[in-house]
């Protein structure tokens, strides 16, 4: 008995020094990420000193075109006519021929319009590259000092325990001394996308072996909330004292059905889709609309779902996401090519839905017996890149949920209330199948009378159900 005494107490001694020196290297790992997050944050452009005004650009203008011109003496700017030019360009975005000559006559003046209106769109285009990075530098250092917060949130719940982890603390000691696992030491982390996560550091017993779900199923029963291994971690519990993670488990899960119709038949739809789990814990739908039909409109639409596919999937949020493909969208030379944008986000763990619309139309949700049509507060395309924030709603969904998402074919076919039309068509469906739903919905409108079929049809409907 002295011998495992001292063999326990150097293990204690060891493990709290283990501790200490891994604390140590979180800290300065996380103060190393956080400044390197600022200085992303808080740089500061200098090249914002040197943007053109509308006042700017008159200047310029002049000194291209008035400089050489013969009428040059007897033709000469005023401060108030510049400061009047300058304000005009500000508010309208450019000038035209009757701007000009109300403020100032001018004979070459057609000349004059088309340079001011030139360096202008000019000016507008660098104003917005220059906006553009200092957003992409903001997102950057937000994921840094993100990374930075997430480390220091790890070790500050095991140094300074909340009242309910202490309980809990209290708790799972309790149960797993009654187990046949050895329990040294226990953190929490309060992951805001997973929920609670716990770590574990333990070994088994004496006796056979125990894997990781044996484990999760004991503390399941103590934290009262179905919980699983971690992923890419040993799936047995040896003889030595190791850290295991454990995460519950996704309460929601989403069936999905859709339906795909071309404005012509045999020609490519111009609509692009894709639904499905980005990464644990969250499961995204999108729908976007081409502008035009077939092929072109295909390819527009396909690269705004990609686009956001690889974002979301590499652990950007949705807001963040929309901002970097707006930032793409500024580079691309055909700016009058763009497609709309139907998105949502379910938060598999909470249940929290996440909408976000560029261009797109509303959602129909059913509920129960009752259907809801979802007006979220929607950016047109063309208005996108000068649009500071995306309107971002968020709405609690429950389990039986029934959520369809349509591209704008669906029901600009009808010459009025084409989507009252399809939310009674909902309404009177008793199926619950997501695809029998789509498929439905798509028979009783291109069946009625008054629908004449112009666009691409796209309907997709998401069905969402508790797992336990």
């Amino acid at each position: 008995m002295e011998i495992l005494r001292k063999k326990e107490f150097e293990e204690d001694r060891l493990f709290q020094n283990f501790h200490e020196m891994i604390l140590y290297h979180m800290r300065q790992m996380q103060q190393c990420l956080t400044t390197t997050g600022k200085m992303f944050c808080d740089h500061n452009d200098e090249e914002e000193m040197c943007e053109k005004r509308g006042r700017d650009v008159v200047e310029s203008v002049i000194l291209k075109e008035c400089v050489g011109c013969r009428e040059n003496q007897k033709c000469q700017f005023t401060l108030a006519d510049k400061d009047r030019l300058g304000q005009i360009i500000e508010k309208q975005g450019g000038l035209s021929y009757a701007d000009l000559k109300r403020c100032h006559p001018c004979k070459n003046g057609q000349d004059f319009i088309e340079e001011a209106n030139k360096i202008y769109e000019r000016e507008l285009f660098l104003r917005a590259m220059r906006n553009q990075m200092k957003q992409l530098r903001k997102i950057v250092g937000e994921q840094y000092i993100r990374a930075g917060n997430t480390l220091g949130d790890f070790f500050q719940g095991k140094v300074s325990l909340t009242a309910d982890n202490k309980k809990l603390y209290e708790k799972i000691t309790k149960g797993f001394a009654k187990s046949q696992l050895r329990l040294k030491e226990i953190y929490f982390y309060d992951n805001p996308e997973k929920g609670k996560q716990i770590y574990l550091y333990l070994k088994k017993k004496k006796g056979r072996e125990i894997s990781t779900r044996q484990a999760a199923v004991l503390l399941s029963s103590m934290t009262m909330e179905k919980m699983k291994p971690l992923p890419d971690q040993k799936k047995m519990i040896g003889n030595y004292y190791e850290i295991y993670g454990f995460t519950p488990e996704e309460k929601f899960h989403v069936i999905a059905g859709i339906h795909t119709s071309p404005m012509i038949a045999g020609d490519e739809n111009g609509d692009s889709f894709s639904m499905g789990k980005v990464r644990e814990g969250s499961f995204v739908s999108m729908i976007s609309d081409g502008m035009g039909t077939g092929q072109e409109a295909k390819k527009e639409s396909r690269k705004i779902i990609e686009v956001m596919e690889e974002l979301l999937g590499a652990g950007i949020n949705e807001s963040q996401s929309v901002q970097l493909l707006r930032s793409m969208m500024i580079l691309q030379p055909e700016k009058e090519k763009y497609a709309t944008l139907d998105f949502f986000q379910l938060d598999l763990f909470a249940g929290i839905g996440t909408f976000f619309k560029i261009g797109a139309c509303p959602c129909l949700l059913k509920r129960k017996n009752d259907v809801e049509i979802i007006q979220v507060d929607t950016i047109p395309v063309n208005l996108l890149l000068h649009t500071e924030k995306i309107p971002i709603y968020r709405k609690k969904m429950e389990s039986e949920d029934i959520l369809v998402m349509l591209s704008d074919g669906a029901f600009d076919g009808f010459s009025q209330n084409g989507l009252e039309m399809a939310a009674r068509y909902l309404k009177e469906m008793d199926v619950v199948r997501p695809q029998a739903i789509a498929d439905g919905l798509y028979e009783q409108i291109t069946t009625n009378k008054e629908f004449e079929k112009r666009d691409d049809m796209t309907i997709m409907v998401l069905g969402i159900w508790d797992r336990y």
